[in-house]
This record gives structure tokens, sequence and C-alpha cells, in this order.
């Protein structure tokens, strides 16, 4: 049995067993489990398992912290629990439904379980796009010749990002794939496509003009779609006779949905879209470097609570409106905010496995991984944590001061940095966000050091 085997096993053993699974889910680093009864678990054993980093439990969500490695975890979980309960989907007809999250707790799990699935795309057309503006710098014109079949390639994810939330919604809601794409493909239809270069209203329902969007690069619209596919296929569903399903079923589900769509819930979306970018501009315009501190001291808590990739949603619809995304620069540093907390605290640490800990967790976090070190140096020392919640603070002021912009979709960490060029060539913007995140570092280590307090022994 390999390691990832053995603790997929151990993880399932307790939390009271796969029969004790409502659903199951996984973000970049954590293993997200919803119980039947939380009674059979035990987070204090589920974090000190051999390959966990933590566990903790979230708005009644179960939080195993993996790292790095969890889709391998996660795809041992699969041949235990039946693909029922994977994908943290809940059935509408279910009795499970009522163990699904509730509130606040069940959009942070739906948007985790859409937009995880389609981050490794979205991060390789960041990157490559990033490399070709890093290119652009050195005066080489990278939108012809051999240039353009990568431009393509880092220009795919962002314009079918409907195609791809399509498929991920789908698999969230329960619903046929290929009739989500379908979906997908009306909002990308030819028709509607060349409308908005021209600004006509081609398509009319009942007298009534389709209202006309640029939909590639957007979010909302094909996720609100693609929910709303799957209220109405399951009604129904329940009412026509199996004979009939196959035939009946998914071609009345697409006569309703997508007019629906394109004249009601696909706008919505566009203008929550439009309405979010705006917002963000405003926030950080009306209170500039206070936002970026704000929301950078917050950073580590909110990494903790699991709720980080709820800002998914905006970073995306903010590069595709814009052009660029403010947030990024402030996760961007609070990776660095992390790793140098946790170089600082093992500077000072006299154990040796636990400064060797440390040292690997900053590395970690370095890289763009910070969960490593939040749960195994910040939060069991408690002064790291401070230190990197006010240096990540500093840096988020710095990201508004010096306007620090992220020109795609990207993880955070070093490797990342290509992304922040320029498209035009201007190397100012690379310059700024190197001189935010090398602040936020060395202010975090600096602090992390000096208030270190040698844990008292239990």
């Amino acid at each position: 049995m390999s390691s990832k085997q053995e603790l997929a096993a151990n993880v399932l053993k307790l939390v009271g067993g796969a029969d004790n699974v409502a659903t199951a889910t996984h973000c970049i680093t954590r293993l997200r489990l919803n119980l039947k009864d939380d009674s059979l678990g035990d987070i204090e054993a589920l974090g000190k398992l051999d390959g966990a980093l933590g566990a903790q439990i979230k708005d009644g969500q179960w939080q195993i912290i993996i790292g790095p490695g969890v889709d391998s975890v996660y795809n041992e979980l699969e041949p235990l629990l039946g693909a029922d309960k994977l994908a943290g989907s809940v059935d509408a007809d279910a009795d499970q439904e009522e163990l699904a999250p509730k509130g606040s707790a069940r959009v942070f799990d739906i948007i985790t379980g859409i937009f995880s699935s389609i981050i490794p795309a979205l991060v390789a057309g960041g990157i490559v796009k990033g490399i070709l503006a890093a290119i652009a710098a050195f005066g080489i014109d990278t939108g012809s010749g051999d240039w353009a079949i990568f431009n393509m390639i880092s220009d795919i994810p962002f314009y079918f990002l409907p195609f791809l939330l399509a498929v991920s919604t789908a698999d969230k809601f329960k619903v046929n794939r290929s009739l989500a794409l379908c979906v997908a493909g009306s909002l990308m239809y030819p028709t509607i496509v060349n409308a908005v270069g021209t600004g006509e209203t081609p398509l009319t329902l009942f007298g009534m003009a389709v209202p006309v969007f640029s939909y590639a690069s957007s979010v909302f619209p094909v996720i609100f779609g693609v929910i709303g596919l799957s209220f109405v296929y399951r009604a129904i569903d329940k009412v026509v006779p199996d004979l009939f399903k196959l035939v009946v079923v998914p071609a009345l589900s697409l006569a309703i949905v997508l007019p629906i769509n394109l004249m009601l819930l696909a706008p919505i979306g566009a203008w929550c879209g439009i309405g979010l970018a705006n917002g963000i501009v405003w926030l950080f315009s009306t209170l500039g470097p206070i936002a970026g501190f704000l929301l950078g001291f917050f950073m580590p808590l909110i990494v903790l609570f699991g709720m980080h990739q709820s800002t998914s949603p905006i970073q995306i619809s903010n590069i595709a409106t814009l052009g660029y995304d403010y947030l990024l620069p402030v996760s961007f540093c609070h990776n660095l905010a992390e790793s140098g907390a946790a170089f600082g605290a093992a500077l000072r640490m006299k154990d040796q496995k636990l400064k060797s800990a440390a040292f690997t967790c900053a590395f970690s976090a370095f890289m763009g991984i910070s969960e490593p070190a939040l749960f195994t140096v910040q939060v069991p020392n408690r002064t790291p944590l401070i230190s990197a919640m006010v240096a990540n603070g500093i840096g988020g002021a710095l990201t508004v001061i010096l306007s620090a912009k992220c020109f795609g979709f990207v993880m955070p960490g070093i490797t990342s940095l290509p992304v922040y060029a320029d498209p035009s060539g201007d190397p100012m913007n690379l310059i700024m966000i190197v001189v935010c995140i090398g602040a936020t570092w060395l202010i975090a280590a600096a602090l992390s050091f000096f208030l270190w307090k040698t844990p008292l022994k239990k």
C-alpha cells in the first residue's frame, strides 16, 4: 500500500468510515468532507496523521490539510467512497440534502467545487502569458511568427473559460456534462460572438431582442445557466416516464433553459461580473492603501479558515473585464509573508526537528503553498502568525501605493512572477511587485525573529 493509499484509508477510518461520509471534495491543499454524524469523527487524530498538516471543522465541513499532493489522496478516496459522494455534489432528490453545508458554508463549498478543478488550466495559460510578456520586455514581437501559437495557448483557457466552467459546474450540481457544454456553446455561438463586434441584436424571442454581451472569459453567465439546467432537468426527469426519458428530458431541458439563460440568467451573470470588477476598483480607489492593508492583514485568517478560493471568481472577472487584477498581488505578498514568518521563527527555534520543518515550510510558502507554514509554524506558535498578518497588511498597502497588478490568473508564488510582467513591455509593474514581495518577506522575517517567544512545554 502506497503512502497516499494509507493516508486515504486512515482519513476514512477517522471520520467514521465511508458510510459516514455524505460528500467529499478537495481544493488546492485540503480534503473537504461533510459527515452524516460528526460525533464519529476524530478531528485531533486527523490532524496528527502522517502526511497531514492539520485538520479543522469550519461551518460543519471537515477540512484535512494535505498540501499540494491532495489530489493524489483524493484519487485514492474515490474507489473507497463511490462516485455519488465525490466532487462535493448533493443530489436534490437525495436524503443527503440536509447534510450539505448551509448558508455561507454552502456558498464557499460551491465556489471551491467549481473553481478548484479548472485552476490547472488557468494557471497554465497565465504562466505562458507571463513568459511571453517577459520576453516582450526585451523588445521581441511575441504577437506574430513562431510566437503566435504560444499566444494562442495562453489565451485558450481564458477565452473558452465558459466551457471549462460548464464542465466543473455540471460535476458540482450533478447534471449531464454534454448538456452543460451546450449551455456554454449557446453563449459562444458565432451569431452571439459576431454581434458583440457589430453592436447589433440579431436574435429575438417572442418579439423581444436577446441581450448581447461578450461571454468569452466570463464567469457567472455559464454558472447561472448550468445551475438553472440542473433544476430544470431534475424537475422534468421526475414527471417523464422512463421509456421516454432519453428522448424527452434532454431536449426539453435545453429548449427551456437556453432561452431563459440567453434572455435572463446570462445577462444577469454578465452584469454581476462587471459589477464585481467595478466594485473592486471603487473600493481600492476610495480607500486606497487602507483597503490593501485590511485585505492583507486578514488574508492569513481567510486562508486559515479555507475561504481564500472565494476570491477566485472576482480575480478572474477582473482579468476578463479590466485586463488585470488587484487581489492576486496581495495573495502573492501573503505567501511571502508566511514564508518570511516561518523563516524568522526557524532561526529562533532550538529543537532541530522543528527548525528543519520550519525552514521547509518557509520554502514551500515561497514557492506558493502557504498552508504548511500556516498550520505547522504560525498557528501553534502565535507570534509568527501575528508577524505574517502585520507584514502582509503592509505588503497589501504597498501593492496599492505602487499600483502592482497581475495580468493573468495564477497561483501566488515565486514561480508566478512572469505573470506580473506588463504585456506592453513596460518593466515597472514587475519591479513594483518585486519591491512589494521583498519588503513583505523581510518585514515578516524580522518581526517573527524579534517577537519570538519560546513555546511552553506541555
